[in-house]
């Protein structure tokens, strides 16, 4: 089933329009989580990332995953499943983030979509009352980034995005013994990753599969007609969706820091 979903309708209702109007007051919490409180976890995207924000969070005590969210209905399926055989019970699955929202017994969301609805449903979790999770890049532009501290400061909940194992216990472990001076006085640090991808091709328009929700998918972004290279993955490369420009050699991994260039 197909949800009618138009950028226009988006932005006249969407929260980060209202948090960019807003006059903003002190922060405060609507609500405080004991260490004995079980932590409620929506996911947001469950493929690839989604799949291993399900592993972290069983990892932690004191957690539960009880809601999804996907605009495609493989990825509902499969991210069910997956969920279940962690935890022992199926998650509530949604397509449509804003009916996500409503429910009162999620804590926190975590979110692992394209990255061009990351500072939307960031905004949009902390107006529901929801603690965040965003994957990097938090924003597809700068002035998205304003709007994510406005709302954290407006609403008084936390909010973290994953960059890169920063919280990671063998990261955390190892700041540490340099910090105790285990290898000498640290002056330099350097660390990469080199890839090589497959081209992505041209693509070409083609009808929207029925498993997708496509108005969904495109969010807050500009409407462009559907092409068979732009999901699930490879959306990274075009700059309404992804951090980057168009690559067809395959040659090349994109900056993710290019869009604070271009902005």
């Amino acid at each position: 089933m197909s949800t009618k979903y138009t950028r226009r309708d988006f932005l006249k209702s969407s929260a980060i329009a209202a948090v960019g109007a807003s006059t903003f007051t002190a922060a405060s919490y609507s609500r405080i989580l004991g260490a004995n409180d079980r932590v409620n976890f929506a996911i947001i995207g469950v493929r690839g990332r989604g799949r291993e924000h399900a592993n972290s969070i069983v990892a932690c005590k004191n957690t539960s995953i009880t809601h999804i969210c996907d605009v495609d209905e493989r990825f509902i399926e499969t991210g069910s499943e997956l969920v279940k055989e962690l935890t022992g019970k199926k998650p509530k699955a949604f397509r449509d983030i804003r009916k996500l929202l409503e429910s009162k017994k999620i804590d926190a969301i975590t979110i692992a979509t394209p990255e061009h609805w990351h500072a939307h449903m960031t905004v949009m979790g902390l107006e529901a009352g929801k603690h965040v999770y965003v994957e990097k890049p938090p924003c597809h532009n700068p002035a998205e980034a304003d709007l994510i501290v406005a709302a954290q400061e407006k609403y008084g909940l936390q909010v973290q995005m994953g960059n890169q194992q920063r919280s990671s216990y063998h990261t955390i472990e190892a700041m540490k013994r340099i910090h105790d001076g285990e290898i000498g006085d640290v002056y330099m640090g350097k660390a990469w990753y080199s890839n090589n991808r497959d081209s992505i091709g041209v693509g070409k328009e083609v009808p929207v599969p029925d498993y997708l929700d496509w108005e969904l998918w495109q969010g807050p972004a500009p409407r462009r007609v559907y092409k068979d290279n732009y999901h699930p993955y490879n959306w990274h490369w075009f700059w309404h969706y992804g951090t980057g420009e168009t690559l067809n050699n395959g040659t090349h991994e994109v900056d993710l820091c290019v869009w604070a260039l271009k902005a």
